[in-house]
């Protein structure tokens, strides 16, 4: 059990954790010491949701050609060495494709690393801690917001090499971890301890997810650089700020464990929608640091929060043959919506950020909304 927890972490520290969250604090710094203008760096911050997209259209068919383990090593390999590349100074282009890259990883990590952890927690008698598989998330971010600053004080290289070192470092605890994977897949049969499939309610929680990436997207990428030129904040409270949004994602998985003791997933569903929405929301009402860090830690916990919460709405309507394929289809779902969020973000930039929080809240309520409707859609009944 611990070899498939440690598989895991590494695998989300990797893909999110690093290869999409780490890269943040970086964006307004890729501007402030010249490396790139900012409408440069915008184009480069969503090219990471290009590659995700990417990485999620092929989970879908890549595990049929090559093992699931094959996958997942050089996916963590993919965001070691796109970390090493970005220390070659060759322009933008070859950090866009770099990040494209590192997100076309961290998108398979998700996918495939995810379920087959959780598919082997469920074989082994331990489905109740499915919710750590996300831990890596906020570790990732956390280590990142803390150790950060430091390598910045050194510049960008130093950072960069940092996180090429700790990724690489991460990559080692997944390939040591993987042995699991070698085994024969075990395939559980279809039991009457789970329901019919309903297609409609599974259509309205993927929907819901894409709104989710739709609305996510301004605090996890963005809003530093929003804190440090919009606001004015300084690289320190940032840092702070960023670190409230690790701790918050850290805790994600003990708190929707908590809050699945007292509701069930689609109710738990429509109320975190609502409280994102609701923590998007603070960063409209004040400008200074303290609401700043308490919105991160709100959209930090629910972040992987609603991952956890979609991943298991979706496995409780299903048979666990039929869950890869609709856990697929709701990352690839939230690949293309926070793509497109982030290049419409990237594209009003420069004229302030309100408009797309302003938007992002209302997509996080549409989500609330969407979940609310598939309660009270019959679950189908066996011939």
């Amino acid at each position: 059990m611990l070899s498939v927890l440690s598989f895991a972490t590494s695998a989300m520290f990797l893909g999110l954790g690093l290869g999409r969250f780490a890269f943040s604090p970086i964006v307004p710094e890729l501007v402030e010491q010249g490396w790139f203008s900012a409408d440069a760096v915008q184009a480069i911050a969503a090219a990471n949701l290009i590659g995700y997209l990417l990485g999620a259209l092929a989970a879908g068919w890549l595990p049929k050609l090559v093992s699931e383990r094959i996958i997942c090593l050089l996916s963590g390999i993919a965001v070691v060495v796109s970390y090493a590349a970005l220390l070659l100074p060759f322009g933008e282009v070859w950090f866009w494709t770099w990040r494209s890259i590192s997100g076309v990883g961290g998108a398979l990590l998700m996918v495939i690393g995810t379920a087959a952890a959780g598919r082997e927690l469920t074989r082994l008698g331990h489905k109740q801690l499915q919710p750590l598989v996300f831990v890596g998330i906020g570790l990732g971010v956390l280590f990142v917001a803390l150790g950060l600053p430091t390598l910045l004080a050194y510049g960008l290289g130093a950072s960069l090499a940092g996180l090429t070192f700790l990724s690489a470092g991460a990559v080692m605890v997944l390939w040591v971890s993987s042995g699991f994977l070698r085994r024969e897949k075990l395939h559980p049969l279809t039991t009457g301890q789970h329901r019919p499939p309903s297609s409609s309610t599974a259509y309205l929680i993927i929907l819901a997810y894409g709104c989710d990436a739709l609305g996510f997207v301004m605090h996890t990428i963005y809003l530093p650089d929003m804190l440090r030129r919009s606001y004015g904040h300084s690289e320190v409270q940032v840092a702070v700020s960023w670190a409230c949004f690790g701790i918050g994602a850290c805790l994600a998985p003990a708190a929707i464990m908590l809050l699945r003791r007292w509701v069930g997933p689609l109710d738990a569903l429509w109320a975190t929608y609502l409280l994102k929405a609701t923590g998007v929301a603070l960063v409209l009402t004040a400008s200074d640091p303290n609401t700043a860090s308490l919105s991160l830690f709100i959209v930090g916990v629910l972040t992987p929060g609603l991952v956890i919460l979609t991943s298991s709405a979706l496995s409780s309507i299903t048979t666990p043959d039929r869950y890869l394929g609709l856990w697929g289809a709701a990352t690839a779902t939230f690949a293309f919506c926070q793509m497109g969020s982030g290049m419409a973000i990237a594209a009003v930039s420069e004229s302030g950020y309100d408009l797309a929080l302003i938007a992002s809240v209302g997509v996080l309520a549409a989500g609330a909304a969407l979940t609310i409707s598939a309660r009270f859609i019959p679950t189908e009944r066996k011939p």
